[in-house]
């Protein structure tokens, strides 16, 4: 900037203080009225001037107040209380009165270093905010892509997958292989699967010799289901309970939308935009044996809830999931001495939480009895527990239709 520029701009300056600042004025002889005037400031006085008055407060004793959540800024004088003179233009805090008197000087900066601190936290929390909600609608669209992608997967993609799943675990010499327990156990299920979507009643069932209290449904519609499991429940409905769990994970197709998921948002993004093409290549799962990762909260959180409604839906009274969800609560031992304790929950949310919100579920349930009455069930004792298997005997149940 040149010497003529700095000179012009400080001549405008003293003249912009020179004409003023625009105020107002109350005073209980004008009523309720503001008397509209200019202000003025010398190193002596504040000068407001108008039509019908003129008052003047010395600089000795000027207060300076900031409205609340406004732009006023009010002037005083405390032997004078009943005076109130104020102006909207801030410009006046750069006047050289301010600056030079010491007391108003450290007024002004006390109250304009409060504002500037909420001012700062205001836009904090508004920067916190707009990530939250940057971050919801990332989620919430990359949730969308997911489901999308996943539902172009074909049914015949997962058939394949579940029956080559299947035959590992069976080359695994892990399948038991009696059939009548096989049919027993889906005739157990045959209540539920009724409730079932119809492209997903095709369910094939399995028992798995393994003393952990488990089940799993694989992609194609392949139940299996631990020895564990069918020692730990005394109830058919504590049984069907796991069972719609685990079959709303197959329903929703968790194993299938985390793996999509697992691609990152930018090979998702890319496959959602291009339809099916490129769905295979994402596919390309390794073994099935992944099922035993376990899943994410919301993914547990979605198979509680669409299993609760595939047994209200059945009319089986669905206090049951809850029952077997607290007998695994139960079997867990914080020393590491109970061996029948499910480490295919660990990944799981806290069993505690989930009880309680399936609880909540059941307090808000229209009714808590009508429900049909399926036939007490003795399941086979652990093969390793010194007793011998024995046959079932599972008579059909009623439908109460």
């Amino acid at each position: 900037m040149t010497a003529p520029e700095r000179a012009d701009r400080i001549q405008g300056g003293l003249n912009d203080i020179n004409q003023g600042f625009e105020a107002g004025l109350f005073h209980p002889d004008f009523g309720n009225e503001v008397v509209r005037g200019r202000l003025f400031l010398d190193r002596w006085k504040l000068h407001f001037r108008s039509e019908p008055v003129t008052e003047e407060i010395g600089m000795e004793v000027l207060q300076v107040e900031f409205e609340e959540g406004g732009e006023r800024i009010y002037f005083s004088d405390p032997n004078r209380p009943e005076l109130k003179i104020f102006t909207s233009d801030h410009a006046i805090l750069k006047h050289p009165a301010i600056r030079v008197v010491g007391h108003v000087r450290e007024q002004v900066s006390s109250v304009v270093g409060r504002r500037e601190t909420r001012r700062a936290l205001r836009l904090t929390a508004y920067f916190v905010v707009g990530c939250v909600v940057a971050t919801w609608l990332v989620s919430a669209s990359l949730s969308f892509m997911v489901r999308t992608v996943a539902d172009r997967v074909p049914m015949s993609w997962e058939d394949s997958f579940g029956k080559n799943a299947i035959a590992e675990l069976r080359s695994d010499g892990k399948l038991l292989d009696d059939t009548n327990e096989v049919a027993q156990l889906a005739a157990v299920a045959a209540p539920l699967i009724s409730a079932l979507p119809e492209n997903r009643r095709n369910l094939k069932f399995y028992i798995l010799d393994d003393s952990e209290p488990n089940a799993f449904a694989l992609p194609g519609g392949y139940v299996v289901v631990h020895s564990g499991l069918l020692a730990m429940v005394d109830t058919p409905e504590q049984l069907l309970g796991v069972l719609a769990h685990e079959i709303a994970h197959e329903t929703q197709r968790h194993m299938i939308r985390h793996e999509i998921s697992a691609a990152g948002p930018l090979v998702i993004f890319g496959v959602f935009l291009h339809s099916r093409s490129g769905v295979g290549n994402l596919l390309a799962l390794g073994s099935g044996l992944m099922v035993f990762e376990g899943f994410s909260q919301e993914y547990e959180q979605e198979a509680d809830d669409v299993g609760w409604k595939y047994l209200v839906a059945a009319n089986i009274d669905p206090h049951g999931m809850i029952e077997t969800f607290k007998k695994l609560q139960a079997s867990e031992d914080p020393l590491g001495l109970d061996r029948h304790m499910s480490h295919a929950f660990d990944s799981h949310p806290a069993l505690t939480k989930r009880i309680k919100r399936l609880e909540g579920k059941w307090d808000r349930l229209d009714r808590k009895s009508g429900f049909l009455e399926l036939p007490p069930v003795t399941w086979p004792k652990l093969k390793d527990s010194g007793e011998q298997l024995f046959p079932l005997a599972i008579p059909k149940a009623d439908t109460n239709e």
